[in-house]
């Protein structure tokens, strides 16, 4: 992974990634429910383009504040990442560490037109990495968290 600027390796020190998220207290903490936010990501250039950034979580005793959802995804950018994994890794771990949730499932995905995976026929793409986590022991009384689509 490469970075722009001469800030540190964003995989050795997360906390100025970090700092743009907040959380606050859950309303409904003895309840599981599921929390979904989707954010479209058009600052990011280069071969992958459009990208968009799916969290779905059960809260614990935090909720995240989506402002600083927006805010974080967009300092996100300051980072050259080798691919859609590395990027929702960096998010699966920095929102389970800022937030704290029973349960969380991150999903990228990106929209290219010039090469993606090695792969050049010039046609638009499509690639989409999903990562999940979850506390030890938890275990919803209905799964996934928040029914079947």
């Amino acid at each position: 992974m490469t970075v722009r600027f001469d800030s540190a390796d964003p995989r050795l020190d997360p906390e100025p990634r970090r700092a743009a998220l907040a959380v606050r207290a859950n309303p409904g903490e003895r309840r599981d429910y599921t929390v979904t936010l989707s954010q479209p990501l058009p600052i990011f250039s280069g071969p992958a383009r459009g990208l968009q950034v799916t969290v779905d979580y059960v809260p614990d005793r935090h909720v995240l504040d989506p402002d600083s959802l927006t805010r974080y995804l967009a300092g996100l950018d300051r980072w050259i990442w080798s691919g859609l994994e590395a990027l929702g890794l960096a998010i699966l771990d920095d929102l389970n560490n800022e937030l704290v949730p029973r349960w969380l499932r991150v999903t990228v995905s990106a929209s290219a037109t010039g090469p993606l995976e090695g792969l050049d026929t010039g046609r638009p793409r499509r690639q989409t990495v999903t990562l999940e986590d979850r506390q030890p022991h938890w275990s919803p009384a209905v799964w996934p968290p928040g029914g079947l689509d």
